[in-house]
């Protein structure tokens, strides 16, 4: 489930793209916006804070919340600090399967997803889409799934929506029990740069997700690139007391 000023974030975002807040118009106040929605003020200021980031309102002492753009400056921004984070980013784009084929890890792959060389997967390639944006793909992923796994699951890939490894849980009955990330910054490989419609070596983000099962074991490893100026990493920290 999403925390609550998240969901605030996006119905502001909604309603300012929808045009009930035009370009140069004013916000009502946090004070209005807390009463309006039933939420306190703190929970205001952070979905302000999300929706300022994307460059649609700007904030200033005595001239309020003004409405700046009606649409993101960025194609996508997400929080994905989480599983439910993960499956509600899968809903809201659409996954287009490339390629599936067999590989055997070489000793290069296999330092690179952490497994055994020589181990058997199954890997799909393929793109994730923001259906507002299809012409800028938000990023390439590899998918390496265990070889049984992957045999169990292909012929509902290139159909089903959604999170792969919820299609292993249904149908293996192994659920995730926590995904291992790792973030680096690279250049878009020469291989996937026109299918991302951008230049090889362009900035970028690449993203190594374990899919752990409840045993430990890793079933699932996806490694996404994300061409920089299209996609927003976001990770809130908070101190405990």
């Amino acid at each position: 489930m999403k925390p609550r000023y998240a969901e605030l974030a996006d119905q502001l975002i909604q309603a300012i793209g929808d045009g009930t807040f035009g370009v140069g118009a004013a916000l009502p106040s946090e004070v209005d916006l807390s009463a309006q929605f039933g939420v306190s003020r703190a929970t205001v200021r952070s979905a302000l804070e999300r929706v300022q980031e994307l460059g649609l309102i700007s904030r200033r002492k005595r001239a309020g919340i003004r409405v700046e753009a009606a649409r993101p400056r960025v194609a996508f921004e997400q929080s994905l600090s989480s599983v439910e984070d993960l499956v509600q980013f899968a809903v809201v784009t659409e996954r287009h399967v490339q390629s599936i084929t067999e590989v055997s890890a070489s000793p290069s792959l296999a330092a690179k997803l952490g497994v055994e060389t020589g181990s058997r997967w199954l890997r799909v390639e393929l793109l994730r889409v923001d259906p507002t944006k299809p012409e800028a793909p938000i990023c390439w992923t590899d998918v390496y799934l265990e070889a049984a796994v992957g045999a169990g699951i292909r012929r509902e890939l290139r159909k089903s929506s959604g999170l792969i490894c919820e299609m292993v849980e249904r149908h293996f009955g192994r659920p995730v029990q926590e995904v291992r990330q790792e973030i680096r910054a690279v250049g878009v490989p020469a291989r996937v740069a026109a299918s991302l419609s951008t230049e090889p070596d362009a900035h970028a983000l690449e993203i190594t997700r374990h899919y752990v099962d409840q045993r430990g074991a890793a079933f699932e490893v996806t490694v996404s690139v994300f061409p920089a100026e299209r996609f927003t990493y976001a990770l809130q920290l908070k101190r405990h007391n």
